[in-house]
Order: structure tokens, then C-alpha cells, then sequence
């Protein structure tokens, strides 16, 4: 169930994020001082003479998804907006971080320190993150809900 979810949603809202996503990398870079070309949704490196698509998988939809499900279903979780986004939020900064370090960490170091970040260190940091976020707005239901029933 969670994979079609998220292919709909990748689908629905990844087309507008990717394009967003691609002049923050853009962006980026340039502050970092890495020369790049912004060509629809890729990032050009010249120096390196490699592009980089960002694709939808590369634009956090999978763990803002994941993050969204398991709030709204994990029983016993007080839901608030705000908590919410905040998570949202910082998955998507987060994850604007991962694609960047990755782009950075090929054109400094190459193609293998590359894969490593981007296809195994990235994706658990920020599986990890789901997680912290998701223990910490059950934590603070906890502390609103025993506040409440003091005697």
C-alpha cells in the first residue's frame, strides 16, 4: 500500500518539487563555488562534465510521505498541524542537504563517495530523521497528556 501511495503522491506533487528542488541545488553549488548550469530539472557540472537529474525520488516525496503516514495512523499521537509541518519541513531541508552533499561529494571526491552517500548513507540519515520525529511528537503528546491528568 505505502508504494502506490507513494507513487501517487511522487506523481501529484513531485513534477512542481523537482523544479524546486533543481534551483536549490543550483543555488547551492553556486554559494559553494562549484560552477553549474541549471537545464530544466538537471544540475551541469562542467568541470566534471556530468549532469545530475533531479528526478521526484530526489525530492524527499518518499520520506515527507512515509513521515506523513505514520503520523496520521500511529495510534495514541496527538495531531497538530504545527507538528506536522515542522516534521515535513525538516525532512525537506534535510533532504535538500542529501542531494546537495551528494552533488558536492562527486564533484569533490568522485563517483564512489558519491554512491555511498547517495544511495545508502543519505537514505538512512533521513529514515533516521522520520524516526526522530516521529518519537518526537509521540513524546509530546506523552508530556501534554500527563500534564493534563495530574491530580
Amino acid at each position: 500500500m505505502f508504494p502506490i501511495v507513494t507513487l501517487l503522491i511522487g506523481f501529484a506533487v513531485g513534477k512542481p518539487l523537482t523544479r524546486i528542488e533543481a534551483s536549490n541545488m543550483h543555488l547551492l553549488l553556486k554559494i559553494f563555488g562549484v560552477e553549474n548550469y541549471l537545464i530544466g530539472e538537471q544540475i551541469y557540472i562542467p568541470a566534471d562534465r556530468v549532469s545530475f537529474e533531479i528526478t521526484w525520488q530526489c525530492s524527499g516525496t518518499f520520506s515527507m510521505t512515509l513521515y506523513t503516514l505514520i503520523y496520521l495512523f500511529l495510534p495514541g499521537l496527538k495531531k497538530k498541524p504545527m507538528e506536522w509541518l515542522f516534521g515535513v519541513s525538516t525532512i525537506y531541508i534535510a533532504n535538500i542537504l542529501r542531494v546537495f552533499s551528494s552533488i558536492y561529494l562527486y564533484h569533490k571526491f568522485g563517483e564512489g563517495t558519491f554512491n555511498t552517500f547517495h544511495y545508502t548513507i543519505g537514505p538512512i540519515l533521513l529514515f533516521l530523521l522520520v524516526i526522530v520525529l516521529i518519537a518526537h511528537a509521540f513524546l509530546l503528546g506523552l508530556r501534554s497528556s500527563t500534564k493534563s491528568h495530574k491530580f
